[in-house]
């Protein structure tokens, strides 16, 4: 390491071998930094930032601010150095980034500060969050839409103020730049501009013609199609029609048609940015309940003659939603509810009435102290289940959340959707996979017992030196039938318990399994001379697997004796490492009567692939056991050219543990 970067006594460098030990298989990023300069870091966190160890290896901690949001680097280069100077005892943040094949993860960095030997260093753990920051960002995009809605159903401001206040809400949680808002006007077929932000510089046309070939307004008008736009460069357009959102140095663009309950045209609604946008499923679904929901608000508001009352835009709106929908004071009195709600209700005039009027005293507690909760610290999610008018449990996922208004008390607003059939088809799918369980050990227990009451009769026929060889021929073949017989419902059974989850996988001898899997097949061919040679020692190598690599190695080997004609059977196991200490390589190699180019193809087909299976389910067990592994296999011929002189298995399974 060079002066500049922080070079230390040789003495005093962190052990690399411990470091390795500790956390190298660490399924937790971790990278540990001295002054600035990253001493080590695991392929787990080279992983989750799509890059390499070499690349980041006695660099500067900036180096993997680098992958992370433009807006983030300072932050997180700030938020280390404050740790690093002891200003604080630990830091704990999520951040954005984008590795470099382009995809979005979400990584939560815990650091602190540790002293070896006198000697200051950070260490910091990565956890990848992207699922969980994806189903956060997901329902805070929800909550969100429904309070963009609900603001909007609820104010008794004019339809043009209403109309930016939605798309301002829009246009602020996509982080776009600009947007309209245009409404049908059916006697000039024409979309009249009613909100507009963001046109600072060039001023957004009054109308447009919906005929009108040159905007994208007028035909997602047409069309009453939505149209989603993350690069404009990329899109294949109307020069015309393009001319003026290039003129303004727009990147994105999403159009979204408003539309009513009879498919009538409402209007349209349209955001853009300066800037690209990656505009994926959240963002589309967010984009999507918001501009629907908002059609019905527009729609309401014409039907209704635009009534000026906050409370009747509100009634029309909510009263047409498939499930409860509420509104409550700061106190927890009942302001509205909706006509689902008054149909479920014993006493559908609640209005006015609080938690305690409508309740047993514990329950009344309970919602008390939730809509309090709300009003402190923001919306919550819940899951409860209660019976309709006719009797039947129905569970509802329930959101509650606060309205703020300026000037006024906040208010507590609630609804809920309908998850019945999604619970009850989720608890049919686990009764089918319990009932799938029970046969399986039926058919593996009660059908083994009966296989091994065939089999001892079989053999006693057999061991009758007075049975005629026609007859023992029969026999002999019946014996065969019924140990394939047991040998596929073992397989089935395996095969149950590989699909069922995860498999937890443990440090594992693999020359002990391969010792045992010959001697297996051995006592499986008594009347075969098989002579099984290998290169492997025990305590040689050791990698990650379970009690399943046994059946690895025996299939592989029962197939070749299997392919082999002679009695005389030889086999040959050749264990290596492959060139970059990556995998652990198994080469099975027989004499057999080899594999043609049609059988390679379709010999090892997994479970998913339609293809005509030509080895029974012993290969493919092998598969699906290697896939958990995070392994591979393949098949070639023995003597490169010539199929017919035998095959060769190979596996490579990860190496180390």
């Amino acid at each position: 390491m060079d002066e500049d970067k922080g070079e230390l006594p040789e003495k005093k460098i962190i052990d690399s071998v411990l470091l390795k030990t500790f956390f190298d298989d660490s399924p937790l990023g971790v990278v540990i930094i001295h002054e600035g300069i990253i001493l080590y870091i695991n392929d787990a966190l080279c992983k989750s930032m799509g890059i390499t160890t070499e690349m980041a290896l006695n660099q500067n901690i900036a180096l993997l601010t680098q992958v992370l949001e433009p807006e983030l680097r300072e932050l997180a280069l700030k938020r280390f150095h404050s740790v690093e100077r002891l200003e604080r005892s630990f830091d704990k943040e999520r951040y954005n980034l984008t590795t470099q094949d382009g995809k979005r993860r979400t990584l939560e960095i815990t650091s602190n500060v540790v002293e070896i030997s006198d000697i200051r260093y950070v260490i910091a753990y990565a956890d990848d969050v992207t699922e969980d920051q994806e189903i956060r960002d997901s329902t805070a995009r929800e909550r969100k839409a429904f309070g963009i809605i609900a603001e909007a159903a609820l104010s008794s401001e004019s339809t043009p103020q209403v109309c930016e206040k939605v798309l301002n809400g829009l246009i602020e949680n996509l982080g776009f730049d600009l947007g309209t808002v245009r409404l049908f006007n059916k006697e000039q077929n024409s979309l009249d501009l009613i909100s507009s932000i963001g046109f600072d510089d060039v001023k957004a046309e009054s109308s447009i013609e919906v005929s009108n070939p040159n905007f994208l307004a007028a035909r997602t008008a047409r069309t009453k199609q939505p149209l989603f736009i993350p690069d404009l460069s990329e899109i294949s357009e109307d020069i015309e029609r393009m001319f003026k959102a290039k003129k303004m140095g727009l990147q994105s663009l999403i159009f979204w048609p408003l539309i009513g309950t009879d498919d009538t045209l409402i209007g349209v609604i349209n955001v853009a940015s300066h800037k690209k946008r990656s505009i994926g499923l959240i963002d589309r679904g967010f984009f999507t309940t918001v501009a629907s929901m908002f059609s019905t608000v527009l729609e309401r508001r014409d039907t209704e003659e635009k009534l000026k009352e906050s409370q009747e835009q509100f009634i029309a709106f909510a009263d047409n939603l498939p499930g409860p929908v509420f509104i409550k004071d700061h106190e927890s009195k009942v302001i509205f509810i909706n006509r689902f709600m008054r149909s479920m209700s014993p006493r559908p005039d609640s209005t006015g009435l609080s938690n305690v009027d409508l309740f047993d005293h514990l329950r009344a507690e309970e919602l008390t102290t939730e809509d309090q909760k709300v009003l402190a610290r923001g919306p919550i999610d819940r899951i409860q289940k209660t019976r309709d008018k006719d009797g039947k449990m129905r569970t509802y996922r329930s959101h509650k959340f606060p309205i703020f208004r300026e000037g006024k008390s906040p208010l507590i607003g609630g609804f809920s959707l309908d998850i019945t059939e999604r619970v009850e088809a989720e608890n049919q799918r686990e009764e089918a996979k319990a009932r799938a369980e029970f046969f399986n050990d039926l058919m593996a227990h009660d059908i083994n017992n009966m296989h091994q009451g065939i089999m001892a009769s079989l053999e006693l026929i057999l061991e009758d030196d007075e049975l005629p060889e026609r007859l023992r021929i029969i026999a002999d073949r019946a014996l065969k039938q019924v140990d394939r017989s047991v040998s596929l419902i073992n397989n089935v059974k395996k095969f149950t318990m590989i699909n069922q989850g995860d498999i937890q996988l443990e440090k594992t001898d693999p020359a002990e399994d391969l010792i045992v899997a010959i001697e297996t097949v051995k006592q499986s061919f008594p009347h075969l001379q098989i002579n099984v040679k290998t290169n492997i020692s025990k305590k040689e190598y050791c990698i990650m697997a379970n009690e399943f690599l046994q059946d690895v190695f025996y299939n592989l080997l029962h197939n070749s004796v299997k392919v082999t004609e002679s009695r005389e059977i030889n086999i040959e196991v050749e264990v290596t490492l492959t060139q970059a200490g990556e995998y652990l390589r198994f080469d099975f190699i027989d004499w057999g009567i080899g594999l043609d180019d049609t059988m390679k193809k379709t010999i090892l087909a997994g479970l998913d692939e339609r293809v005509r299976r030509v080895s029974g389910v012993g290969l493919t067990l092998v598969k699906q056991i290697i896939d958990q592994y995070g392994g591979k296999i393949s098949v070639e011929d023995r003597v490169k050219g010539d199929h017919t002189k035998g095959a060769r298995f190979i596996i490579l399974l990860p190496n180390g543990c």
